[in-house]
């Protein structure tokens, strides 16, 4: 009996040792693709650049650290760490840098060089890694949280940001590139010559799951790999050449197209779909199909791998879901199962409502024709888009407009474009000649028109400008008040007898009506002032902080205090009293 309880006790233990080792498992892998992101909503800190001189002024307009510097980063505008670098060296092509924080101590010592980590495409729009820097030691590089706690020891010969993958970085050590994330964690080893992001984008995740493309160099040249988000390697660097069909929105499965001594061949993960034996392969979206290629001719794939039109013709192309071909030097209008279409048209594509198609034929003119073939739109349209609801853009040439099912004109055909006004329910239509905008909503109906205007979308209204107007709506295309849009606002701007001013939240005229424009005051308290062509800014108390004298391109400039926003030629923004102004 004994026995047998120790043989059980035995057991038990052998499973629980598996479970945890399981478990570090697990979380070990996790840890290379979990991570926090820090999302910055409060930018208290912005550079300031003074006869090309930076420093860093705080959200009233104080300076914090004097423009001093050739550069200064400021990796998190929500804290008090600024990299300030001076004294650049031609040879070694490196500033010295030291780190101070809003008492203009120095915070971070012992290093040979401390630096911020460049990055593009963050969710908040800053530009650095937010909560890591790297630094130098003894020649080498490593990384440190933004309070100056070391997260790897000094190992590496360059960090970089990987393109569209923020908390993840590149590492590089005797000419071999890896990835690490933020955490210091090892995503991919330190053994390939190159790695490039997919691109993969999903409206969901984002850029989350965008794998990577790796490549190593041996005795028959370059070869490539695939590694997913998670770290995982799911084809080994066998292939001479390698790309990921991205179009696919799939986050679990990878469609590759993947050339083997020549060939192109289409793998789904690790299962080969299409085998290597052809000369090349494309992704057709629209259909989801691919196009295959062999001995010249071309034919056509589903995505399981099934020839659907035999590799035959000399040429394909798609109009919709109707397939053009050429074979033996005669065009062939087909369907997507290979069958010979005689109706007339080169390309159809189908409404939304699955009713009606819009059809296009050699004459180069667009209609729309129901299911049964017969003809519903036909007034020699050179361009039609389905929007939603059988409502359709067309266009005559160079002009566009909306028509309804029954051809009836909902929005003139006078505009040089119309389309969707991205994550909202409205259309922007543009006249280019007189660069007027005009709005309209799901109904077809122009809310707004606005001449010499300009627009932005932000969170949670759009705004349409001119130099002489300014207009708040919602994503459906309802006009706002300023006291809807910054209900925190404590002064708004008003246009009275054509002579911009500001009123409480009571409509009573607090700032005189006498400039010819002003803004809204933005997050930090202030708003500009615009008299006799030149910009000036107050305060949220209605005084004057700078009397007008920028002559500014923008016309709608932000300010902090007397500071004007820029921005230079390679996207950096940045505060200033220097370009067009009058002391």
């Amino acid at each position: 009996m004994k026995k047998k309880k120790l043989i059980i006790l035995i057991v038990v233990l052998v499973v629980i040792v598996a479970i945890i080792i399981g478990l570090l498992i697990y979380f070990r892998k996790r840890a290379k693709y979990v991570y926090d992101i820090e999302q910055v909503t409060d930018i208290k800190y912005n550079t300031i650049n003074i006869d090309n001189r930076y420093g860093v002024i705080d959200g009233e307009g104080n300076i914090v650290i004097d423009p001093n510097y050739d550069v200064i980063q400021i990796p998190n505008p929500s804290k008090a760490v600024f990299i300030c670098m001076y004294d650049y060296n031609t040879e070694t092509k490196q500033y010295q840098t030291k780190v101070l924080n809003d008492k203009k101590e120095q915070i971070i010592t012992g290093y040979e060089n401390i630096q911020s980590i460049s990055t593009e495409t963050t969710a908040d729009g800053i530009p650095f890694e937010k909560t890591v820097l790297k630094y130098k030691k003894d020649g080498k590089y490593g990384l440190m949280s933004i309070d100056g706690k070391e997260i790897t020891d000094p190992i590496y010969d360059s960090i970089s940001a990987v393109t569209y993958k923020e908390g993840m970085l590149f590492v590089q050590q005797e000419g071999r590139i890896g990835i690490i994330n933020i955490n210091g964690v090892q995503v991919i080893d330190v053994e390939y010559d190159s790695i490039t992001v997919d691109n993969y984008y999903d409206i969901n995740t984002k850029y989350q799951r965008t794998g990577f493309i790796v490549c190593k160099k041996g005795d028959n040249g370059y070869r490539y790999g695939y590694i997913d988000y998670k770290g995982d390697i799911i084809l080994d660097a066998e292939y001479t050449e390698l790309t990921r069909v991205t179009e696919i929105e799939d986050d679990k499965d990878f469609y590759i197209i993947a050339y083997k001594d020549g060939q192109a061949g289409l793998l789904k993960n690790k299962k080969v779909i299409l085998n290597h034996e052809y000369e090349s392969i494309t992704y057709n979206s629209y259909n989801d199909v691919f196009v295959v290629q062999r001995n010249g001719k071309q034919g056509i794939s589903d995505r399981k791998g099934n020839i659907k039109i035999d590799t035959k013709y000399d040429n394909i192309t798609f109009g919709g879901i109707y397939v053009n071909v050429i074979e033996d030097g005669i065009n062939k209008v087909l369907d997507l199962d290979g069958n010979e279409v005689t109706d007339g048209y080169i390309s159809k594509m189908p409404t939304k409502s699955g009713e009606y198609n819009i059809v296009y034929g050699e004459d180069e003119i667009y209609k729309i024709i129901d299911n049964s073939g017969n003809v519903v739109i036909d007034k020699n349209y050179t361009y039609i888009e389905e929007i939603d609801n059988n409502y359709f853009i067309v266009a005559n040439y160079n002009n566009n407009g909306i028509i309804d099912l029954t051809g009836k004109s909902l929005v003139d055909l006078k505009y040089s474009s119309i389309f969707k006004l991205d994550n909202t329910n409205l259309l922007q239509a543009n006249i280019s000649s007189t660069n007027t905008i005009s709005l309209i909503n799901s109904n077809m109906e122009i809310v707004a028109t606005m001449d010499k205007a300009a627009i932005e979308v932000k969170n949670n209204y759009v705004r349409l400008y001119s130099e002489t107007e300014n207009r708040f709506f919602d994503y459906s295309g309802n006009e706002l008040t300023a006291q809807e849009v910054f209900p925190n606002n404590n002064l708004y701007a008003k246009k009275i007898n054509d002579k911009w001013g500001f009123v409480g939240k009571d409509g009573n005229l607090v700032v005189q009506n006498e400039y010819d424009m002003v803004t809204e005051f933005n997050e930090y308290g202030f708003a500009g002032i615009k008299l006799n062509g030149k910009w000036g800014v107050i305060n949220e108390n209605g005084e004057i902080v700078q009397e007008p004298v920028y002559e500014l391109e923008s016309i709608s400039p932000i300010f902090i205090g007397k500071y004007y926003k820029s921005e230079e030629w390679y996207g950096n923004d940045y505060y200033t009293t220097n370009a067009n102004s009058e002391e």
